[in-house]
């Protein structure tokens, strides 16, 4: 039976089923001890299974009855579900939209920097430890209600720790940022990499995700990330190595 994770028993089941995989065990155990207090309604268990839903998507580990799964998502109103497919048989009545792959670089690994255009990287100053508000403005600048949420999870984390986030700036401008937004179990999870539209295509981006990277492995930590098809080429050419893979499961209309 899937059920919120209220107690001891619930959280071990919790954290058993995401030990040991790729994005997943950083993830969602970390959320899990700092908001399982204060948004209960985001964690769930079963015998073999952790689920934590953010905003319409559910993120899966382990695995359960697939009838179940369906018949608790559609209650929850998700419109999306990331699993395992190795482990974990999608929800009935769902099909699979898109394979995610987890690209990562070992403990201690070191990737070459990549090209840039030097003239521009030479006008960009680095932020490490970038002002969370100014951090959500650039990701979500249409979106009040998404960058607040982002700003109070970003603060929690990294009050205690548990992320970073760097920013790329021109002048008073945010123009590129990516972070590394769950720190836990030896992993270091990243994403939300953007560049400003007008300088995409320049470089900055990557040699911004690969200074990041090779700055945490080098602390002992293990960098992933989950990457969409359409950005697999980016980080491969990055010279990230596949660690796994994921798939992203919808509803039948």
């Amino acid at each position: 039976m899937i059920a919120q994770v209220k107690d001891a028993k619930r959280r071990t089941r919790f954290a058993n089923a995401c030990r040991g995989l790729p994005v997943l065990d950083a993830l969602l155990p970390l959320d899990c001890a700092l908001f399982r207090k204060s948004q209960p309604w985001r964690f769930y268990a079963g015998p073999t299974l952790a689920l934590e839903l953010s905003g319409s998507t559910a993120w899966l580990a382990g695995h359960a009855n697939p009838a179940e799964l369906a018949s608790f998502l559609s209650f929850c109103g998700c419109e999306s579900a990331i699993l395992d497919e190795a482990v974990c048989p999608p929800p009935d009545g769902w099909h699979k939209a898109e394979t995610l792959t987890v690209f990562g670089l070992p403990q201690g690994g070191l990737l070459p920097l990549p090209a840039v255009d030097e003239a521009l990287w030479a006008q960009l100053s680095l932020c490490r430890e970038a002002h969370a508000a100014r951090v959500a403005a650039a990701l979500y600048p249409a979106d009040p209600a998404r960058q607040a949420d982002f700003y109070s999870e970003l603060c929690t984390k990294r009050s205690r720790g548990r992320a970073v986030a760097w920013t790329l700036e021109q002048g008073s401008t945010v123009v590129c940022t990516v972070g590394a937004y769950a720190l836990c179990n030896g992993q270091a999870y990243m994403a939300c990499g953007q560049t400003a539209e007008p300088l995409r295509g320049k470089g900055i981006g990557g040699r911004l995700i690969v200074e990041m990277a090779n700055s945490l492995a080098a602390e002992g930590l293990h960098p992933v990330f989950l990457c969409a098809p359409e950005r697999v080429r980016f980080y491969s050419r990055l010279g990230f190595a596949k660690q796994a893979e994921y798939a992203r499961y919808v509803p039948e209309k």
